[in-house]
């Protein structure tokens, strides 16, 4: 008679302390920071070996949830989940992947386009203006600092997507922003003086203040489609580099 029953695997008991420290993390009990208990206490707490609960730190420490410090006055510290960190993780699996910054910038275009258009019919429009004119603002203060101006730009990028309030459309955009934020700064600080680098910074400028005005005038369509030409105009820029051609390329 044929088995009806498939083998059914039991977690180890590694897997199942970090799952509840995971958990606890996730709900936030475990905040950004928090030292975890010594390991006597752990074992303690849980009933297990120093070894299960060495291997259940490895776990949370190769998730990034977890920063230990060996040695005299080490331990293990709680790191909460971020974009930042899954940007930063993301960007070693494309670097892996061979993918080109062709298809980064692609896939920005796809995220930030439509989310462009969104902002002049959303609902919280004065909201949205207003973080729209600060992030201006911001930008007109550094005009002058090629590096400084390039995170300023990058901030508005941001922006644009964060504004439309869907936390997983940020989380997505995220990767790709971090990945043109480097090669942004590259460009800018390496051409400060260079007229065509100031031209282009002026260009920039002078969009992000006409899709200001046309999310003011709730002009949907004509404000997307300004954006995804200001994108394709900044990705010319930012392409031409002979020597940048894939994300290895440009983090390794």
């Amino acid at each position: 008679m044929a088995n009806i029953l498939r083998a059914v695997h039991l977690p180890k008991m590694a897997e199942i302390v970090a799952e509840d420290l995971r958990h606890q993390i996730i709900e936030g009990q475990l905040h950004e920071g928090d030292p975890l208990p010594p390991e006597d206490q752990l074992m303690e707490d849980a009933g297990v070996a120093r070894t299960t609960v060495r291997e259940a730190l490895r776990i949370l420490e190769s998730e990034g949830l977890l920063v230990v410090r060996r040695g005299a006055g080490g331990g293990a510290r709680i790191r909460t989940p971020s974009v930042g960190n899954v940007a930063r993780y993301i960007g070693l699996v494309l670097q892996s992947q061979g993918a080109t910054l062709q298809d980064v910038y692609d896939a920005r275009l796809t995220l930030e386009a439509p989310a462009a258009g969104m902002l002049a019919t959303a609902d919280n429009r004065d909201a949205v203006l207003a973080a729209l004119q600060k992030a201006l603002d911001d930008e007109e203060a550094v005009l002058d600092d090629p590096a400084e101006l390039s995170r300023a730009y990058g901030r508005f990028h941001h922006l644009i997507v964060a504004l439309w309030g869907s936390q997983t459309f940020e989380a997505l955009a995220a990767v790709s922003n971090r990945i043109i934020q480097a090669q942004a700064d590259r460009y800018m600080v390496s051409r400060g003086a260079d007229t065509d680098r100031q031209s282009a910074g002026g260009a920039a400028h002078r969009a992000h203040k006409r899709f200001v005005g046309l999310v003011a005038a709730g002009a949907a369509q004509d404000a997307e489609e300004l954006w995804r030409k200001h994108l394709a105009a900044g990705d010319t820029v930012l392409l031409a580099d002979p020597e940048v051609n894939s994300v290895l390329d440009l983090l390794e």
